[in-house]
């Protein structure tokens, strides 16, 4: 009869390693998401700045009350925008005017669908089509105020971008200032109903 060598047992050794790697794992999991549940240590609060000094402090008061007078001399210029980006109106002080001015363009490139005209031309920015209606050749003696009938989160972006850009260009092409007021800045606040 023949021996048979004696049987070794099979090596654990690399089922130990795997086993070891995934508990390591599973450990370096769970601590990231305690760490993730910690609340955030708070902000230090930043100090207030020291307030200027009093010749500083009234020489903003009187700057502040020139460009209050030098805004209230000024025509209010009311340009009324739709929300898909027409400018349908313009109210001068009590003049009402009818306009129908496209202010965006569809794109031929996909990724930017719409496109703001007076990024490509200067004469469809909005103070230039305002000045070109009303017959006069800037807008100097003019509040430009631009209101659109939607909240201003709800423009389209192109529209939206293009508005704020005109805001700089009102004044640099037509001597105009202006602003662009968001209709829930206008909307009367909500009663809070007390239990």
């Amino acid at each position: 009869m023949r021996r048979r060598p004696p049987r070794r047992p099979p090596d654990l050794t690399s089922l130990f390693d795997v086993l070891f790697i995934v508990v390591f794992a599973a450990l370096i999991r769970a601590a990231a998401a305690e760490h993730a549940l910690l609340p955030a240590p708070p902000t230090p609060a930043r100090p207030a700045p020291p307030p200027p000094p009093p010749a500083v402090a009234a020489l903003r008061q009187r700057a502040l009350a020139t460009l209050n007078a030098e805004l209230a001399n000024r025509t209010p210029l009311v340009l009324r925008i739709t929300p898909d980006g027409i400018l349908n109106g313009l109210d001068a002080g009590a003049q009402h005017i009818a306009v129908d001015a496209p202010l965006l363009e569809h794109s031929p490139d996909p990724d930017i669908a719409l496109a703001y005209l007076g990024d490509r031309s200067a004469d469809q920015r909005i103070c230039r089509i305002a000045a070109l209606h009303l017959g006069i050749p800037d807008l100097s003696r003019y509040l430009v105020i631009i209101s659109p009938s939607v909240a201003l989160a709800d423009l389209p972006h192109a529209l939206f971008a293009g508005l704020h850009r005109d805001l700089d260009r009102c004044l640099t092409d037509q001597r105009a200032l202006a602003t662009l007021i968001d209709p829930i800045a206008l909307a009367p606040p909500t009663p809070q109903v007390q239990p």
